[in-house]
């Protein structure tokens, strides 16, 4: 498809006129991101600035001044939007013009000023504890392989759930004596993740019935997306009685804390989240090497009493 094709349709129900300058323009923009999630995350803020305008006759986003993108601040933060939300949108917005610039379209990035909301160095999600994590533990195993899968590769392994619902048998190696699960992460990083004993148990099922595709299927054999696997972890939330939503964030949330609290090294915990800084660990830490280290035998240990 071409940059001068692109339909670019967000969650905000915008939709950019296909061949427009915009699109042309949004289009190239998007795809210097390898991550499809920040793709969708900065095409969508792009649809609700767009948006923004378009319901207070502000004109078109190519024509957006710094008094426009600080009243659309204020009106996210009116709606209560949170702080990290708030700053990825602008930052988006800010990515845009500045790509805008670049390519010679606009003059100036009247985002570049516009103040962002501070976020928390602290994490502001409800962890899962050693015990709730056990609680999870317990119900996945009385329910489906795809339910038990998911908790062995979102709360033991720690995966992002994008990269969950992409993995597959082929993807489970053994490496000098462990089980090794690669994982294309953020940016397009390639890693290796130790699978536990405990996060084998629960995945053997959905192995022997994976037959070349991915590990999570819904009942009918198909892969599951981000939204399918959501309601496939909030039911397990719902069956472990946590009395609150459980997403796939928080088991990997959970993977983590769980994992400082059984007393694996902070530094093993930050390799096993596949963390850049051992301060993006730190802010899971509610309470307090390589493949032979792995926190992930200290934490499936835990798990398993």
């Amino acid at each position: 498809m071409s940059n001068a094709n692109l339909t670019l349709v967000t969650s905000s129900g915008t939709l950019v006129k296909p061949g427009s300058t915009l699109a042309n323009l949004a289009g190239r923009w998007l795809m210097a991101y390898s991550s499809p999630r920040t793709r969708e995350a900065y095409g969508d803020a792009l649809g609700l600035f767009a948006t923004f305008l378009a319901e207070h006759d502000a004109g078109e986003v190519m024509q957006a001044t710094r008094s426009h993108l600080d009243a659309w601040a204020r009106s996210m933060e009116a709606q209560e939007l949170k702080p990290a939300t708030r700053a990825r949108n602008i930052a988006a917005l800010s990515s845009f013009y500045a790509f805008a610039v670049s390519e010679g379209v606009l003059a100036a990035n009247p985002a570049k000023a516009v103040r962002r909301p501070k976020v928390s160095d602290k994490s502001t999600r409800l962890g899962l504890t050693l015990d709730t994590s056990r609680q999870v533990l317990k119900a996945a195993e009385a329910m489906s392989a795809t339910h038990k899968a998911a908790v062995a590769l979102l709360l033991c392994a720690g995966l992002r759930a994008s990269e969950a619902i992409a993995v597959k048998a082929a993807d489970i190696t053994e490496s000098l004596g462990h089980t090794v699960l690669t994982v294309k992460g953020k940016g397009g990083e390639v890693a290796p993740v130790v699978l536990s004993p405990v996060a084998m148990r629960l995945l053997a099922e959905a192995i022997a019935n994976a037959n070349g595709g991915t590990l999570l299927q819904d009942t009918q054999g198909r892969a599951l997306d981000r939204f399918k696997l959501g309601r496939i972890v909030n039911r397990i939330g719902k069956k472990a009685q946590l009395g609150r939503v459980l997403t796939p964030h928080d088991l990997r949330h959970g993977c983590i804390t769980s994992a400082l609290e059984a007393g694996e090294p902070i530094h093993l915990v930050q390799a096993h989240a596949r963390h850049a800084s051992p301060v993006t660990t730190q802010r899971y830490d509610r309470n307090r090497g390589r493949l032979d280290n792995s926190a992930a035998y200290g934490l499936g240990r835990a798990l398993a009493q």
